[in-house]
């Protein structure tokens, strides 16, 4: 091996040993088959190994692989459709599913009903642990839009949370009334 990719390389093994549970659970997340976040995962990686040398910010590396797994996912996912045949109304589609979310079915059910605009920078803050500024370059986003989101997102889960249909559906507001009080006649 050349010596002056031992450094790198290492760097590079360090960081994809110290990432990569994460960075599975957010493509699994995103694929939802196991054996799809893995090829995503791969790609991903061999993406983040060609340009290694051009993050000059070692405090936005975790982030920046977070965004070449999510792009590698929309890149395959333009593939697949590219590729796939629609089923047939008969056919059932199974959608594999490998974690096991017993403890939590109630609030997946709530989850599922978010708008994906919404509900990944949720999971992203909540699940992963990244800040606004993490998510935000990971999504592309200003920092200003990634709050919202999640503003918005925490909004919309409480609303399911407490009854209301629509994600989105803001709560009734009571009429105003003019009341007169004592005043000028």
């Amino acid at each position: 091996m050349i010596p002056w990719l031992r450094p790198s390389s290492a760097h590079f093994d360090q960081v994809v040993r110290a990432y990569s549970s994460e960075l599975f659970q957010y493509a699994s997340w995103l694929c939802r088959d196991r054996h799809r976040a893995e090829d995503v995962l791969q790609e991903a990686f061999a993406r983040a190994w060609k340009n290694w040398g051009q993050v000059e910010d070692e405090s936005g590396r975790r982030s920046w692989l977070y965004t070449i797994v999510r792009n590698e996912f929309l890149r395959d996912t333009g593939r697949a459709k590219a590729r796939m045949e629609e089923p047939e109304d008969d056919e059932p589609v199974d959608i594999a599913d490998d974690i096991d979310f017993t403890c939590g079915v109630e609030i997946r059910d709530l989850l599922v009903q978010l708008p994906e605009k919404f509900l990944e920078p949720l999971l992203l803050q909540n699940l992963m642990g990244m800040s606004c500024e993490e998510i935000a370059a990971v999504m592309g986003l200003s920092g200003g839009a990634t709050m919202t989101r999640l503003t918005r997102a925490r909004m919309a889960l409480h609303q399911l949370m407490h009854g209301a249909t629509e994600p989105n559906a803001t709560p009734a507001k009571p009429a105003l009334r003019l009341v007169q009080t004592g005043g000028a006649k």
